[in-house]
């Protein structure tokens, strides 16, 4: 269990119906060259052997009541990774503008609280044969350097999934 700091607590507090506390990033990757096919099930695979390495990727907020105290970070027992781990397609023909419009509605969207507070996603369908990972995690989770740490855990500079 671990308590919020007040900055980090400060950013759900600041979040509304009409704003998130989330922030957001999105990769463009070429599988071509990969030694398999990257779908759902590979990518919750990948995540799943990592995520470990990332404990606030597993845990959920624990309110103080009254909020009388900062929230804590505490495990959740029943994580599922699956529930965070989603794919989505693009209609043909896949296009840029596409997948920002997407990206836009997924980023618009706030993340439950009675869950870990990060989303993937896998987004297919785009030109060229790309795919696009989009992920988003609450900024009471992650800041800055974190969230390039976070980046490093996650994603390979070989398009080798066993390294």
């Amino acid at each position: 269990m671990q308590q919020l700091t007040g900055l980090d607590a400060a950013f759900l507090a600041l979040e509304t119906t009409n704003s998130t506390g989330h922030v957001g990033g999105v990769c463009l990757l070429d599988p071509s060259d990969a030694p398999r096919p990257l779908d759902l099930a590979l990518l919750t695979e990948v995540l799943g052997q990592r995520l470990p390495l990332v404990p606030v990727m597993r845990r959920k907020l624990l309110e103080v009541p009254l909020g009388l105290d900062q929230p804590y970070w505490v495990d959740d027992p029943e994580f599922d990774i699956e529930y965070h781990i989603r794919e989505v397609a693009l209609p043909s023909p896949g296009s840029q503008a596409q997948l920002t419009e997407q990206l836009a509605r997924l980023h618009a969207r706030p993340l439950d609280r009675r869950r870990p507070l990060w989303e993937t996603y896998l987004i297919t369908g785009l030109a060229d044969g790309l795919v696009a990972v989009y992920t988003k995690v609450h900024h009471a989770a992650i800041d800055g350097v974190s969230g390039a740490e976070l980046l490093t855990v996650l994603l390979d500079l070989k398009p080798d999934y066993n390294q």
